[in-house]
């Protein structure tokens, strides 16, 4: 594979850890209980999938945190975020849906590489299905939320 699909495999890794953490603040300083397991499900979720490709890119023989300090995929800056949480459940929503852009967008970016591995690719795209059914879980509870 070319180094620049490790690149991105890398960059996908360090999204994942960063929302984990991110999610894992946030629902702490929920009160709604429904929406705090949901959120604490996302971050659970990042967390294995993240753990997941380490797993499966250290296999590979590519170390992570070489990759890390030896290129910059995208803007260094996206490494210095300072997360602003919502205070209110509905900017939590949307702050959550924003997340999911995000991270959707690089896993789909990944599956577009034609040098990718089809094992690699196989783990991807299951992940990217789990993603999006957690999100698509949260919509509902969003629904519930307003309805209620």
């Amino acid at each position: 594979m070319p180094p620049l699909v490790f690149i991105k495999l890398e960059f996908l890794l360090q999204s994942l850890l960063k929302t984990r953490k991110a999610f894992e603040e946030m629902a702490s300083s929920l009160k709604n209980r429904q929406l705090q397991q949901t959120i604490i499900g996302l971050a659970q979720e990042s967390r294995q999938y993240a753990t997941e490709l380490d797993s499966y890119v250290t296999t590979l023989g590519m170390e992570t945190e070489k990759l890390s300090s030896t290129h910059d995929f995208h803007d260094s800056s996206s490494n210095t975020i300072e997360w602003i949480f919502p205070e209110e459940e509905k900017d939590v929503l949307r702050w959550c849906a924003k997340k999911e852009k995000s991270i959707v967008m690089v896993y789909r970016e990944i599956l577009n590489e034609p040098y990718l591995y089809e094992g690699i690719r196989k783990m991807v795209r299951y992940q990217l299905n789990g993603v999006m059914h957690s999100f698509a879980q949260l919509k509902l509870l969003n629904t519930s939320i307003r309805r209620g």
